[in-house]
């Protein structure tokens, strides 16, 4: 009777071993998988996601020292502005190139403050129209192509220093210019008036006779010596800019007093391109030699014996990985984004040995 209840207990205690183990593999398999987010927002679907553009503009009062921070804020952005980036000859584009952009497009005062910047993706159309810029404000406009439509692009510094009454003035010549060429516009920047207070006359009148309206709604200036908050960063659209988003990006204080603000447009856009990936080849597996090497590994000690969870995922992962490899070949194959999913290597094949009999047939005739 005791010997059974040994018996009993151990195979009990084993379960309970197994099972702990169990969760603990299943715990580092989610820590590392890199898709798990506590607060993952509504879902984007592939053609919301492939089929559109999203803008970004901040003031970030000196550019140079806050690359970093900058890189981690804009990179799911296609095209992204900055005002006040502080910058002169002395810093060339390489000295402040982000990885995954394109070189940028800049318009420097000086070190002391001003200038403006545009980086952008490299499957992004876009090019600079100096013919719509004036000499006399801080401004650049771009011209970004579509498969749907073109779309001017204008981005705005307007010092506290500069005149008001200038400032849009000029601002309205430039608009008219570019109206006269194309009705779809987007105009962003740091203007210094405050969008959620009673806009002067002339300014509301500027606005509405050119057709813009302000789709953003919340404070974007923060000023810490009187804790007032001000909507100094408006995005200005026609109404023939399809707009799906638009919002602002809270951005530490340290960095800057400004939030980022963002739109997101459906103009047929296509970020799909042709690429090569490595994949596993499950098919030419050797699992009994994999499941072998599972169960000669210490996990327990492999996770125990770590600092902290971080050290132990990391552990787990290059341990799984190691294994993985050894038993799993890989191979590159080509990802082309815009096949259906039913359009296989197989269907290729066969469909450029149908155009190949076609292109013989009719050079034989």
């Amino acid at each position: 009777m005791i010997s059974r209840f040994k018996l009993s207990i151990r195979n009990l205690y084993r379960t309970c071993s197994n099972l702990i183990a169990f969760y603990i593999v299943l715990l580092c398999l989610l820590l590392i998988c890199g898709d798990i987010e506590p607060n993952p927002g509504p879902e984007r679907t592939h053609e919301y996601s492939e089929k559109t553009l999203s803008i970004f503009h901040c003031n970030i009062r000196s550019l140079r020292n806050k690359l970093n921070y900058i890189a981690d804020i804009i990179e799911d952005y296609d095209v992204v502005f900055f005002t006040e980036t502080h910058l002169d000859s002395n810093i060339t584009d390489y000295d402040i190139s982000i990885m995954g952009f394109e070189t940028p497009v800049r318009k420097d005062r000086n070190s002391h403050g001003g200038g403006i910047i545009m980086y952008f993706k490299n499957y992004v159309h876009i090019i600079r129209r100096q013919d719509l810029e004036h000499d006399e404000i801080e401004s650049m406009w771009f011209e970004l192509k579509t498969k749907l439509r073109s779309i001017l692009i204008n981005i705005n510094y307007r010092s506290e220093r500069q005149s008001t009454v200038y400032f849009w003035q000029y601002f309205d010549q430039m608009l008219k210019n570019a109206l006269d060429e194309n009705n779809c516009i987007i105009c962003l920047g740091d203007l210094n008036k405050n969008f959620m207070s009673d806009l002067p006359s002339n300014i509301r009148d500027i606005i509405f006779i050119n057709g813009l309206i302000n789709i953003i709604d919340k404070a974007t200036h923060f000023d810490t010596r009187t804790s007032s908050s001000s909507l100094l960063d408006p995005i200005l659209v026609t109404d023939s800019i399809p707009v799906l988003d638009k919002d602002t990006i809270p951005i530490d204080r340290g960095i800057s007093d400004h939030d980022g603000t963002y739109v997101t447009i459906d103009c047929g856009f296509s970020k799909s391109r042709t690429y090569i990936r490595s994949i596993w080849d499950y098919k030419r597996g050797d699992y009994d030699l994999m499941k072998q090497k599972v169960l000669n590994t210490n996990w327990e000690n492999l996770i125990s014996d770590a600092s902290d969870v971080h050290v132990a995922a990391t552990n787990f992962t290059n341990t799984f990985i190691n294994i993985a490899s050894a038993c799993i070949p890989t191979r590159d194959v080509t990802i082309r984004c815009d096949d259906k999913v039913w359009f296989d290597s197989n269907l290729r094949r066969e469909t450029r040995k149908t155009g190949q009999i076609s292109k013989n047939f009719y050079a034989f005739t």
